[in-house]
């Protein structure tokens, strides 16, 4: 059964190159693409996809508050937040919300498939840790177990 994937960016462009970069990856399947936060909460709820790649700053409802409507909701939903901004501050975010990874959007086209091949590994129970949280320069992180 394939991992099923909600893509969710205000830029056409980024959400392209998330498409571009899935459809590289075997057994993935976007159930749905959004414009904004609420459009993207509403394709969830309809969906219940196992995954969903989001930006953080988005319109209606932003990537952080995105991420707590679905820890709430849907647990089970793994969350890959998007960010032009890699500082410190916005990796904090990214961790209180629930969000499993933060992808800096700057380097995405080397960080998003790793950064989803990781949690993949961590949802089967593959060994080792997830990726420690490291700088703001930091391409992706897998941000740490809640």
């Amino acid at each position: 059964m394939p991992l099923t994937i909600v893509v969710a960016d205000d830029t056409p462009d980024y959400r392209d190159m998330v498409r571009y970069l899935l459809a590289s990856m075997a057994d993935t399947m976007i159930v749905g693409e959004a414009t904004d936060g609420e459009e993207a909460l509403a394709l969830v709820r309809l969906h219940r996809p196992d995954l969903v790649i989001t930006d953080l700053i988005m319109p209606r409802l932003n990537g952080i508050e995105l991420t707590r409507h679905i820890r709430q909701e849907l647990p089970e939903t793994r969350v890959v937040l998007m960010s032009s901004y890699a500082e410190d501050a916005y990796l904090l975010m990214a961790s209180d919300s629930g969000a499993d990874a933060f992808v800096n959007k700057q380097v995405i086209m080397n960080a998003l498939l790793p950064a989803i091949r990781d949690l993949i590994r961590r949802i089967s129970g593959g060994s080792g840790p997830p990726s420690p949280i490291t700088s703001a320069s930091s391409s992706s992180s897998a941000l740490p177990a809640k």
